[in-house]
């Protein structure tokens, strides 16, 4: 509708586009659109098959059934009321483009409607840049008929269908037909050609194979075009119009991996010497005539080739002997890149830091996957690695931080002369991106550790000794202790003035889970008031990407409900919710809503708040393997309170069941609690205090000290279920109102002597 709608006013309307796009489709379908209207047929003329652009007059008056007849196209069309097609005008441009205007001249009724790669450049000409059909996002569950929606998936099916395959779309399928259009850049030539192997292969074994998807599309419709036969020769068609200099920026633009800017193609691709301006100019035609695909890239513009534009750039890149010097240059560009936007990270909110960098995230993988690859540079790789490590992290993307992490050590080790530094720098990184991860992280701060002493380094001692602290809680509150201690005594001898009070922070921290909240308070009080707020940026980045200010917010709001200031403690909890939100940092995130406000909320009886809190994290994080866990442990645990107990129950022990016990410092011990309750709810009192007697005994090894009072008093209302004697049950509820004098838990004190 809408070109036909161009036409109608513009009288000239070209259609520009990749090969294999579907430029003919669309023009055939805008010719029947306004044939209804128009009093003679459209015209369509395929310059494809000519070879020399002064044969186009002649070609248009011979389908005309005028050649050899005087007068030339004025007399031909001249009283004439039709739509002539122009197909395929890549190779013949500039007659092309005086051939069109030649026809509007001659009367105006006439109306043109051009295909090509690029525009033609002629007077009156309006263009229209055919997209690709569009496909499912990556990482979209959708429904069968969610993702018929979508054009690729409906055209690709419908031809599987023809190819006597595939009868019926279920959603698995659907995934797989996704994939596949994804694959092919929704590029209706490549679909085409994929159709039919899926009768031969399977849809499993076809999204498979794509990546040799030029040996295995080569066959097409026999009646087709040579050029729409194979998609090789579709591509080869268009490069081979392109003049030298263009086929060599061209393959060397494919070393790029999704998007990139001018100035990385420029820097990358260039030759030694030469002009700018030239290569510009050949840049903006690679553009012109859609090699190139414009993305809108905050106020720049940035590109990308197609994923099969850019295979088969890959495969001439390979032949001339340049892809090892390409991929050398692509890395030292990023490698160059990252290395200066680590200040970003110093200087800037991590959502800005983040937006930033994050478009080149596919060529730094590119970039290290090469590096570390044979024929690679380790030295390079091992940059570059450790430079998108704060990328990852903010992110939330930490398997993959970790997977790339360990290959950089790996390839450290086997360095002939491995650098202490730099060896510091890897285990610290790793510390950092696994402490949300299955897998013990001690040993990765162990050797930070020692690196960092041998070398003097006082800003990697901190970050060892803060993991190790973290780390200890899971078994040993006098380690994990001691090292928050001697963190505490370097921070502040050194003298900087921001790590004095994380040190506080860090101390006050073990002391609340362990019970003894007076003295967390006073610390984490001082916290606050001591640290600099020029150092919040900084500290996310040098102290396992927490920001410290919310770290104490939210740890004072659990002391202060512990206290019994139920009010000031959830004010608190929702503020540093609010900071955490605004920064869009995913592990600060994760502590002020996952083990702050959502308990809270939920001991206080505020479910929908506490349930709110889960959904910002299942809705705004990246889906990683912990947090999912943790979110449907809580899920059951609303259930369960909701009194949902048979469906919630199930939820929440599946959750805990699946959780490695060292995925985390901070245990849940209210998730344990929430499972007794459902037990109990249930008629299995016996079931119920095996596992929370099982809970307590972990937490009196040191792990889980501050929540003790409340196990003890669960303990006593299950004995009370069970018809234990009164004396027994009394003992319970005494030792939980005890323990919880000792810890100044004022909330523990109230929740047990009401029981």
């Amino acid at each position: 509708a809408l070109l036909a709608g161009e036409l109608a006013r513009r009288r000239f309307v070209s259609i520009i586009g990749a090969g294999g796009i579907g430029k003919t489709t669309v023009a055939l379908s805008v010719a029947r659109r306004l044939a209804a209207e128009a009093p003679e047929p459209p015209l369509l003329l395929d310059l494809g098959s000519l070879t020399d652009g002064a044969l186009a007059v002649g070609q248009l008056l011979s389908a005309l059934g005028r050649e050899g007849q005087g007068g030339g196209l004025g007399a031909a069309l001249g009283a004439a009321r039709r739509l002539i097609i122009l197909d395929s005008c890549e190779h013949v441009i500039g007659a092309a483009a005086s051939l069109a205007e030649q026809i509007l001249q001659a009367g105006p009724e006439l109306r043109v409607l051009a295909t090509s790669r690029e525009p033609l450049r002629a007077e009156g000409e309006w263009t229209y840049r055919l997209p690709s059909m569009a496909c499912p996002p990556e990482g979209a569950p959708l429904a069968a008929a969610e993702a018929l929606a979508y054009p690729a998936v409906a055209l690709f099916v419908e031809r599987v269908q023809a190819a006597g395959a595939l009868p019926g779309l279920d959603d698995a399928a659907a995934a797989l037909v996704g994939r596949i259009c994804r694959q092919l850049d929704g590029i209706p030539l490549a679909l085409e050609l994929a159709a039919p192997r899926v009768a031969q292969l399977g849809l499993q074994p076809l999204a498979e194979r794509l990546d040799d998807r030029f040996r295995l599309l080569m066959q097409g419709r026999r009646t087709a075009l040579p050029r729409h036969q194979t998609l090789r020769a579709a591509l080869d068609w268009s490069h081979d119009l392109l003049p030298p200099e263009e086929q060599r920026l061209l393959r060397r633009l494919s070393v790029f991996q999704g998007c990139f800017s001018l100035d990385a193609a420029l820097a990358v691709c260039g030759e030694a010497g030469e002009e700018p301006a030239g290569l510009l100019d050949r840049f903006g035609n690679l553009v012109d005539k859609s090699f190139l695909v414009p993305q809108p890239r905050q106020a720049e513009l940035a590109y990308r080739c197609l994923d099969t534009t850019r295979l088969y750039l890959a495969g001439k890149l390979e032949e001339a002997g340049e892809s090892a010097a390409m991929a050398l240059r692509h890395a030292r560009h990023y490698a160059a890149a990252f290395g200066q936007a680590e200040a970003l990270w110093e200087r800037l909110p991590v959502a800005e830091a983040r937006e930033r960098l994050c478009p080149d995230i596919d060529n730094l993988r590119a970039a290290i996957d090469w590096s570390l690859g044979p024929g690679g540079q380790p030295a390079l790789g091992i940059a570059l690695t450790l430079s998108g490590v704060p990328l990852w992290s903010a992110l939330g993307m930490m398997e993959e931080a970790r997977r790339r992490l360990e290959a950089a050590i790996a390839a450290f080790r086997a360095g002939a002369e491995p650098e202490p530094r730099l060896g510091m720098r890897l285990y610290a990184a790793l510390g950092t991106v696994t402490v949300f991860l299955a897998g013990t992280v001690e040993a990765a701060w162990v050797s930070t550790l020692v690196f960092a002493e041998r070398l003097g380094d006082v800003e990697h001692q901190l970050r060892a000794l803060n993991g190790l602290a973290l780390g200890a809680m899971r078994r040993d509150y006098q380690e994990a202790l001691g090292h928050a201690r001697r963190f505490r005594e370097i921070a502040w001898r050194a003298g900087q003035p921001a790590d004095g009070p994380v040190g506080d922070r860090l101390v006050g921290f073990v002391l609340h889970m362990q019970g003894e909240q007076a003295e967390a308070r006073r610390l984490t009080e001082a916290m606050l008031a001591r640290y600099p707020r020029r150092a919040l940026q900084p500290h996310q980045n040098k102290l396992n990407f927490y920001d410290q200010r919310i770290l104490s917010l939210a740890t004072l709001a659990r002391i202060r409900w512990l206290q019994g200031e139920t009010a000031p403690a959830l004010a608190l909890a929702r503020e540093a919710a609010v900071e955490a939100r605004q920064l869009e940092h995913p592990s600060s995130i994760i502590f002020a809503l996952g083990i702050t406000l959502w308990p809270l909320a939920f001991l206080v009886g505020e479910l929908e708040e506490a349930a709110g809190a889960r959904q910002v994290i299942q809705r705004d994080l990246p889906p990683l393997r912990g947090w999912v866990l943790w979110t449907d442990a809580y899920r059951g645990a609303e259930m369960v309170a909701r009194g949902e107990v048979a469906e919630g129950l199930p939820v929440l022990r599946g959750a805990l069941a699946a959780m490695s016990p060292t995925s985390f410092t901070i245990r849940m011990p209210l998730l344990h609690v929430g499972v007794a309750q459902g037990l109990l709810r249930l008629g299995r009192p016996e079931e119920a205090l095996a596992g929370l007697d099982a809970a307590l005994a972990e937490a009196r090894r040191g792990t889980e000290l501050w929540f003790e009072p409340e196990y003890l008093r669960q303990r006593g209302e299950i004995l009370r279920a069970l018809g234990r004697p009164v004396p027994e049950v009394a003992v319970a509820f005494e030792a939980a109102l005890a323990i919880a004098d000792r810890q100044a838990a004022l909330s523990w004190s109230l929740r047990a002597a009401t029981s």
